[in-house]
């Protein structure tokens, strides 16, 4: 027994030890609240980001007649445009990024440097407090921020089996239905709209299936670039995904064929592009048609900006018809809010 001067008592060892593990116990037991607290502050922040995207895409809406195009550049047969940009350009003005929009040369592709200077900070709107920022290719002259919003870009591929798409390593352009999927044991898949398009625009007059029943933006992981290939740098390998600047496929959009948070890899256009062996990134494959899945570091499921401004949380153990049935703007199904 210890004892102090004045002969009062003091801890013994194993007392000393049983205090150490109590308080060990009480740590152990708080960190998972505090954990979960922090994940629900950040959550909410996520939806109050897809909220104001909302705004700025009803905004975009009311002036422009229609929402933004989801993507214009080369690729489509029926159009060829050299300034390569997505729909998150259009929509710099409406979510207080006026003076980014201004100083962006619209006659060069967005990877061009007088481009590059403006679009390569991390802009707080287009992300969720989940994820870190990053930065897509830093190792290029070519670098740009990512973000972790995307278009719904309806239920199969990039080229969205619309005739007339043009062809190229994205493949199965115009090739409606798609079979061969590893969804639903391969059946045939039929393009049924979706409120993105490429060199398209669509508006709420083109949601007949009923805003409150039609997906706009979702969530993406953004995924964490390797280091520049053997050919050098420019060549990869870089995760495409979450790479919201870029027109390419896999990069600003996301595709309903399979459910959130799917453990099916992601089809990328090339492996350049695919860069699952890097630190946490979903998994992804070099197949086509390409396409990815809506997803989140939110345990359970993937916030979901809807056609009227509002915002879902989505599980990721929804059934893939309704989910592909709430992406489709028009492809009349009927779908009840309990299934989703």
């Amino acid at each position: 027994m210890l004892s102090t001067k004045n002969g009062s008592r003091g801890f013994t060892l194993i007392e000393l030890l049983v205090v150490i593990a109590i308080i060990a116990v009480l740590i152990a037991l708080l960190l998972p609240a505090v954990q979960s607290a922090r994940e629900a502050a950040r959550r909410t922040q996520c939806v109050n980001n897809f909220k104001q995207m909302g705004l700025a895409l009803h905004n975009y809406h009311d002036s422009q007649g229609g929402f933004p195009i989801g993507r214009m550049g080369i690729g489509y047969g029926y159009a060829t445009n050299d300034n390569r940009r997505t729909w998150f350009f259009s929509v710099l003005p409406f979510i207080e990024q006026g003076n980014a929009f201004n100083a962006i040369n619209f006659s060069l592709p967005f990877y061009n440097r007088p481009n590059t200077t403006i679009i390569r900070t991390p802009m707080a709107a287009f992300q969720c407090p989940s994820q870190s920022p990053s930065i897509q290719e830093p190792d290029t002259p070519y670098p740009r921020a990512k973000g972790s919003m995307a278009a719904n870009w309806g239920n199969t591929g990039f080229y969205q089996n619309e005739g007339g798409r043009g062809t190229g390593a994205q493949g199965q352009a115009g090739g409606d239905p798609y079979t061969g999927g590893p969804m639903n044991n391969g059946a045939a898949v039929t393009f049924t709209g979706a409120p993105f398009k490429g060199n398209l625009s669509t508006g709420l007059r083109d949601i007949i299936d009923g805003t409150s029943n039609t997906m706009l933006v979702g969530e993406v992981i953004m995924g964490i670039n390797g280091t520049s290939g053997s050919s050098g740098p420019g060549y990869g390998p870089y995760d495409h995904r979450g790479d919201i600047f870029n027109d390419d496929a896999n990069c600003a959009m996301f595709m309903t064929y399979t459910t959130p948070n799917s453990k099916i890899p992601d089809q990328m256009a090339s492996l350049t592009f695919c860069g699952n062996l890097w630190q946490n990134n979903p998994p992804c494959n070099a197949l086509v048609p390409v396409w990815n899945s809506a997803r989140s570091r939110h345990p359970g499921g993937v916030n979901i900006l809807f056609a009227d401004g509002s915002v879902k949380f989505i599980k990721e153990t929804v059934s893939f018809i309704p989910w592909r049935a709430i992406g489709s703007p028009s492809g009349n199904e009927v779908v009840s809010s309990d299934s989703y």
